[in-house]
């Protein structure tokens, strides 16, 4: 073999340093992505469903239609817990009192209470709502969302709305 026919040392050398480089480039990054990876597949508590928020008492959900009131709530996750204020309805039934969420069911309005047609209106694309939550004209798919309520030592309290 001649001079010519020899590879140069500093080739493989350099050759050599650019594969250790790459793959361990590649080990970095594929551990990261196995560890994001297995923090989010873990068994990591997921953010629990936020406690029922008191209201006031029984006694001031008493009108001639729904009543409207604020639940002002802290929603943990993982990372930051987040306040959350969530309009809603307060109104009386047969059974009891009933809690409604304001949110339209079409895309995501907030719906107002007229006392004069004695509707729920939303104002972005028309629809209405009976004073019970059910649909009663326009484009919206389902009713308003109904949130678990409950009476404790006349107080009412009521949870936030599930978010998906």
């Amino acid at each position: 073999m001649t001079s010519e026919q020899l590879p140069d040392p500093r080739a493989a050398t350099r050759r050599g340093f650019l594969a250790a480089f790459v793959a361990a480039a590649v080990a970095f990054f594929s551990g990261a992505l196995a560890a994001i990876a297995a923090r989010f597949l873990g068994s990591e508590p997921s953010a629990a469903a936020p406690e029922a928020v008191s209201l006031g008492p029984e006694s001031s959900f008493t009108g001639p239609g729904p009543v409207e009131a604020v639940l002002a709530y802290a929603r943990p996750d993982a990372y930051r817990t987040e306040q959350r204020r969530e309009r809603i309805f307060v109104l009386r039934e047969t059974g009891g009192l009933a809690a409604l969420s304001s949110t339209c069911s079409h895309l995501g309005c907030s719906v107002r209470w007229d006392a004069a047609s004695r509707l729920f209106r939303c104002p972005c694309h028309g629809g209405t709502y009976r004073a019970d939550g059910t649909v009663a004209g326009g484009p919206p798919p389902a009713p308003l969302t109904r949130l678990p309520i409950e009476i404790r030592a006349g107080q009412v309290w009521v949870r936030p709305a599930e978010i998906a």
